[in-house]
């Protein structure tokens, strides 16, 4: 197994497995849709925003405060528009 997958099957574990239940079904879908897709880079971005407390991320998420330069706020932005469009998600 590669230091990718590695990092994949870390990061698809930690979006279940958050503490907060409602983010643990966003964060955990988003994962399932995406992480197989993003490149090593992508990933350590992700990686920035699942260590993230769950109240920040949800101010980042609904755009209720702007992310700091040091998170990828493209990232953000597609967390944002996956939970929009997800109905799993805004239910």
């Amino acid at each position: 197994m590669t230091d990718i997958s590695l990092l994949r099957r870390k990061l698809i574990y930690r979006s279940w497995h958050r503490g907060c239940k409602e983010t643990d079904i966003l964060l955990g879908y988003f994962a399932l849709k995406y992480l197989d897709k993003f490149s090593l880079n992508e990933l350590i971005e992700y990686e920035k925003i699942v260590d993230l407390d769950d109240y920040e991320l949800y101010c980042y998420i609904t755009h209720k405060t702007l992310p700091p330069s040091s998170l990828n706020s493209d990232m953000v932005n597609l967390i944002a528009c996956f939970i929009k469009a997800n109905p799993l998600c805004t239910q």
